[in-house]
């Protein structure tokens, strides 16, 4: 896990495993505590990533790896601006599970994050600071 930006941006690499996507979650709630975010706010965001996650992962990629026997990756980017937290997902999409519970991922991602936005891999989701519950 690498920080820049005097302590506002926070970079986390880790296997794209399920089991990981917790550490990915601690470091969201970190990064919560330096907001004025309040706790369900911040719940709702870390289910967000949470979701993300399982959307790019695809499921459960426990015994995923790439052709050079190495697991592959997902990157949190998680980035305190002075009106929101900005997370970005990114990793190497592998859509292993079916298109309705990925419809499921995007519409708990719509309900949970002010605003979302996807492209090949990546997914950035934004909370807005200062909003009461939305």
């Amino acid at each position: 896990m690498e920080a820049s930006a005097p302590g506002r941006t926070v970079s986390l690499t880790i296997p794209a495993k399920p089991d990981y996507v917790v550490l990915a979650r601690l470091a969201l709630s970190a990064v919560c505590r330096l907001a004025p975010l309040e706790l369900e706010a911040a719940a709702d965001l870390k289910l967000a990533i949470t979701e993300a996650a399982s959307f790019l992962m695809g499921g459960d990629r426990r015994s995923a790896s790439r052709d050079d026997g190495e697991a592959p990756e997902m990157r949190f980017i998680f980035d305190l601006q002075d009106d929101a937290i900005v997370v970005e997902v990114s990793g190497a999409e592998q859509p292993t599970i079916s298109e309705q519970e990925r419809e499921l991922s995007r519409a708990i991602i719509a309900a949970t994050a002010d605003d979302c936005t996807y492209s090949e891999g990546t997914m950035r989701l934004t909370k807005r600071l200062g909003l009461a519950g939305g």
